[in-house]
């Protein structure tokens, strides 16, 4: 324990002790009812917790509490919850929850880890000040005592065989078990947008926490935050176990109207513009809120885009081939000729299906106007990928001139080059300038002002838009990168000098 941390207990101790004086001696039905309600309890613990703030009840607290209490009975073993900041998530999750299951099984062992130490201590030392407080000895001493030779800031145990360890992503856990393992915070904002933080901290969960459950048949994982990134640890748990989560997703203005149906069968309708707690979080706050567009769609919203996306927009996209489904107004056709066309290509390092996609992309052109025509995202080997630009080149030969094939000289490319200037002509090895971001800059723009089109009822159509317009907070990016390549050398973009500069200064 650090001198800050030791000082940093001492405060909140002494601060509980001057503002909370020991409290009258509940009823026996008081007593009762707490113990056998989450929310009654959390509504005690709050003076506690908080003195001197009062407690602002919502409807949201009932929801997250139902939930908490089927983890509690082992009926629910993988739990997320996306609630915006400042909304009690910790204070009920965290804190009361692990304390409230002690007074019912004190033999249950819970294992706590956030991005940060100092955060994951904060927590165990208010779960530990809770229970040593005069309102929780008051009613419940008789219950379990917390063992005197292991009764630290990080980690304690009762005499009923019951312990809580607090930890951080990234960090060891080797000897420490839990029964019940919750994740407050498991990556910040910071890590979510770096690649490789956000993939050490998900891969910390697979591989650290999963193996630290004490009967992984039984145990329960509880994770939660706000959402940051689309593979954040709520994407990332979702993926590797598909189906087996239970989400309460609540963001602060809702959408559309929502129904949310309660373990016990209630059911809470919000209204589209409905706020979560408006005597908190007043329209000026919330249009404040809204300035930072993508802080507000992920921490918010619980989206890790908006829902129109981000550099590029979904109002942006045009489509050809098709019905707009709104006006029912038909698409455009493609035009009877081109101007040219050009293949882009995306590689990857490896085909295996734990490495990124290969994008592969043919666009026509006719004047200022870009029609991507056929787009390939699959697991490929070099020479497979090879095969498939081949493959693309010959399908469209009827349509247009493919003058050029774009390979992104990064990964395999090399490589791909090579294959494909054994029998193909035109074959350009792109070296990208900037990062990701700043070509992405370059190109939204020709989005922006209805320059490309896509296909409106083709397979790859939905995941490409939805990659594009969430970039750059979608879990691959893969067929953005390809996008961005081809309009950068089709011509039309923003100057790369202007955009590489752009992009050594993003996150």
């Amino acid at each position: 324990m650090t001198a800050e941390q030791a000082l940093r207990a001492y405060r909140l101790v002494q601060a509980i002790r001057k503002a909370a004086p020991p409290a009258p001696a509940a009823s026996a039905a008081e007593m009762l009812r707490m113990e056998g309600s989450l929310a009654e309890f959390f509504r005690g613990a709050w003076g506690v917790l908080e003195p001197g703030k009062p407690l602002l009840w919502s409807w949201h607290y009932e929801l997250l509490c139902e939930h908490l209490e089927l983890v509690a009975a082992r009926r629910l073993r993988r739990l997320i919850i996306n609630v915006p900041p400042r909304t009690a998530k910790s204070t009920l999750a965290t804190i009361c929850f692990p304390v409230w299951t002690w007074l019912r099984d004190p033999a249950r062992s819970f294992l706590f880890a956030s991005y940060s130490r100092d955060l994951s201590t904060d927590h165990s030392i208010a779960r530990r000040n809770l229970i040593q407080s005069a309102w929780f000895q008051g009613m419940w001493a008789d219950r379990f005592r917390l063992a005197a030779d292991r009764n630290l800031t990080t980690q304690y145990s009762n005499d009923r065989t019951g312990g809580m360890f607090s930890t951080s992503t990234g960090s060891g856990a080797e000897g420490r078990g839990g029964d019940v393992a919750i994740l407050d915070d498991p990556m910040s904002n910071q890590q979510a947008l770096s690649d490789p933080e956000r993939k050490a901290a998900n891969d910390w969960v697979a591989q650290t926490l999963k193996q630290r459950l004490n009967d992984p048949a039984t145990a329960a994982i509880v994770v939660i935050m706000q959402r940051l990134h689309e593979a954040d640890t709520t994407g990332f748990v979702q993926s590797e176990d598909p189906g087996q989560w239970t989400k309460v997703e609540v963001p602060l203005v809702a959408e559309d109207r929502t129904e949310y149906v309660f373990p016990s069968g209630r059911v809470h309708a919000r209204e589209r513009g409905d706020v979560l707690q408006p005597e908190r979080f007043s329209p000026e706050i919330v249009e404040e809120k809204k300035r930072a567009r993508l802080v507000f769609a992920g921490q918010y919203q619980q989206r890790p885009a908006p829902l129109e996306g981000n550099l590029i927009k979904r109002r942006e996209v045009r489509y050809y081939g098709g019905t707009d489904p709104a006006t029912g107004e038909r698409d455009p056709e493609l035009p009877e000729k081109f101007d040219k066309g050009a293949i882009s290509v995306d590689c990857a390092f490896k085909d295996l299906r734990t490495s990124d996609y290969v994008a592969i992309g043919v666009v026509g052109v006719k004047g200022r106007k870009r029609y991507v025509l056929d787009v390939v995202n699959e697991h490929l080997d070099c020479q497979a990928t090879a095969d498939e630009i081949k493959r693309l080149r010959k399908a469209w030969s009827h349509r247009l001139f493919i003058s050029a094939v774009y390979v992104e000289d990064k990964a395999n490319g090399a490589a791909v080059v090579q294959k494909l200037r054994e029998t193909e002509t035109g074959i350009v090895e792109v070296d990208p300038q900037g990062g990701k971001v700043a070509r992405m800059f370059a190109a939204a723009p020709e989005w922006q002002a209805g320059d490309w089109h896509v296909a409106r009822n083709a397979a790859w159509a939905e995941p490409f838009v939805q990659q594009i317009t969430m970039f750059p907070m979608a879990a691959h990016d893969d067929m953005a990168d390809m996008m961005s390549q081809a309009a950068i050398k089709l011509g039309g973009g923003a100057s790369m000098e202007t955009w590489a500069k752009l992009g050594r200064e993003a996150p």
